[in-house]
């Protein structure tokens, strides 16, 4: 290569390394290595290293209120840094992008057999928590897959808590094992600033409070919910799930003080969230039988959210209470053939839970959740 072709790729591949440098800032490079023969079995590589990475995939696309880091393969170096290994001059793009702030965390998984067993270790680092490796044993008859999810389930939690305690609390929605989301949940808050106004903290404790009303302990749920407001003030997801346990314990009236300020001061600029508000709204205001203004917030709730399946379902209790059954029945299959496309941030309980209008109800799954089918946002 010429000089004047060599000063060109360099002035390229650096203005290129800038750009990936925004691109990729707060993403988490993965790289996976692994025996070729596991239990007497070839095991291609690269099919280890899709399970460990589309793993972390799920975890980083339930994404909420925290953005999740991006998941970037350890072979994805970017245009730049491509164009600068062409050029033989990687080592100084890497001292570069160290320079204009580039700082990508690290996962690492290496497994290896050891006396006729798998093991692996997870190690990495990243600007918020450092380094850290845990070593992985598989466990009798564990499937080579779930052996490699285990792992960067554990990976994932030390680079993003927060994204990993909302996958796991969506992921035992069913079997009710919430024991590693406390332990997360817990060890983030004991690792957070005491100070009053802490977003960080209240978004933990709002994920206790949705666990506990997975307990069917709407009074344990309210009092985290309340916490998490006090840390996170302003913010509507925990007003809106403090308003569903004054629902569940029949406090029609202070649910709709509160979702009355949410939607004036405050209100969700997330079209779903939005449409939770004024759901919510409307099922405070159907338990004290003010149908005509329920209808009305019920009708904004469909026009945020045209997706919604909880806005017409509830609408449609609504009309079968005022006799209108033809209508009750058009929205009822609107609700279902919604459902496919249910939508809402994993820190609403409405996502999870029915909305309660009567007196006396206890709290229920709502039967549009499908935790294997869910979009989260």
């Amino acid at each position: 290569m010429d000089l004047t072709t060599l000063a060109l790729a360099l002035v390229v591949a650096f203005g290129l390394l800038a750009t990936d440098t925004v691109l990729h800032s707060g993403s988490v490079t993965v790289e996976v290595a692994g025996p070729v023969v596991v239990f007497r079995d070839i095991v291609d590589p690269n099919i280890l290293e899709s399970a460990f990475t589309e793993q972390l995939d799920r975890i980083a696309s339930t994404q909420s209120v925290v953005n999740p880091p991006q998941i970037r393969s350890s072979h994805d170096d970017g245009i730049g840094m491509t164009l600068a290994e062409a050029a033989g001059v990687k080592p100084l793009a890497f001292s570069l992008q160290h320079v204009m702030g580039y700082a990508s965390s690290k996962l690492r998984f290496v497994m290896f057999m050891e006396r006729g067993k798998l093991s692996g270790v997870v190690s990495g680092d990243s600007a918020a928590s450092g380094s850290f490796s845990q070593e992985f044993r598989s466990a009798p008859d564990e499937p080579l897959v779930n052996f490699v999810q285990r792992a960067a389930n554990w990976g994932a939690a030390q680079l993003a808590p927060y994204n990993t305690a909302l996958y796991l609390l969506q992921r035992h929605a069913n079997d009710g094992d919430f024991r590693d989301v406390v332990a997360l949940c817990n060890n983030a808050i004991a690792r957070q600033s005491p100070a009053p106004v802490n977003p960080t903290r209240g978004q933990y404790e709002n994920i206790l409070g949705l666990v506990e009303l997975f307990r069917s302990d709407p009074k344990a749920a309210r009092g985290h919910f309340e916490a998490a407001l006090a840390s996170w003030p302003g913010a509507p997801v925990p007003e809106m799930n403090i308003a569903f346990t004054e629902l569940v314990a029949d406090q029609y009236e202070p649910a709709v003080r509160r979702m009355r300020a949410v939607l004036a001061e405050a209100p969700p600029r997330h079209k779903a969230v939005l449409a939770t508000a004024y759901v919510t709204l409307a099922t405070a205001l159907m338990g004290l039988h003010q149908y005509d203004e329920a209808d009305q917030q019920l009708a904004l709730a469909m026009q945020a959210s045209p997706d919604s399946s909880t806005a017409p379902d509830l609408r449609a209790d609504l009309k079968e209470v005022r006799g209108d059954r033809a209508e009750a029945d058009r929205l009822h299959r609107l609700a279902q053939q919604n459902s496919a496309a249910f939508e809402n941030f994993g820190e609403v309980a409405a996502l999870y839970f029915a909305m309660s209008w009567r007196d006396n109800e206890k709290v229920s799954r709502s039967k549009f959740t499908n935790p294997d089918m869910l979009e989260f946002h």
